[in-house]
């Protein structure tokens, strides 16, 4: 998919809908000065070219005990790494998968509720999956800030 540029507009729009994503068109026409024709067809343009997608976000100070699992996976070789991370990609009950330079090949994420899920997760799920050599974990204790306008799209 081929690159498109963002004019000012685009980002205001962008900024908007981080807010609120709920806001109408026509409310983003009437404080930006425009016709909601306008918004609609800068918002197709947006999600068409997947600059942006709308979707539900869990705010995790509202689960009853969150817990974000950060997993610091080391693959058995170097070749086993793409793979390993296509196979957590594919698992649902991790939100974030990317391959890394440093401590670990790579690194994944899961949100759970309790220390038992996590547990049975990582020894019934994770440590069987081919390629792991060993898994490292760092667990959240309390959410002080995420930004969700700026969790990465990926095709």
């Amino acid at each position: 998919m081929s690159r498109i540029s963002l004019d000012e507009l685009d980002h205001q729009i962008i900024e908007r809908l981080g807010r609120d994503a709920r806001v109408s068109n026509r409310e983003i026409g009437r404080e930006f000065g425009l016709t909601e024709g306008t918004i609609r067809s800068r918002l197709k343009r947006l999600l068409d070219n997947k600059v942006i997608r709308v979707a539900a976000v869990t705010n995790a100070n509202r689960l009853r005990n969150p817990i974000l699992a950060y997993l610091w996976i080391e693959a058995n070789t170097a070749g086993d790494i793409q793979a390993l991370a296509e196979h957590l990609a594919a698992l649902p009950e991790i939100a974030f998968v990317a391959t890394m330079l440093g401590r670990a090949d790579v690194l994944a994420m899961t949100l759970v509720e309790n220390g038992n899920d996590l547990t049975d997760f990582l020894h019934q799920t994770v440590d069987k999956i081919p390629g792991v050599r060993r898994v490292r974990y760092s667990l959240t204790q309390k959410f002080i800030k995420h930004d969700y306008r700026y969790c990465a799209l990926v095709d």
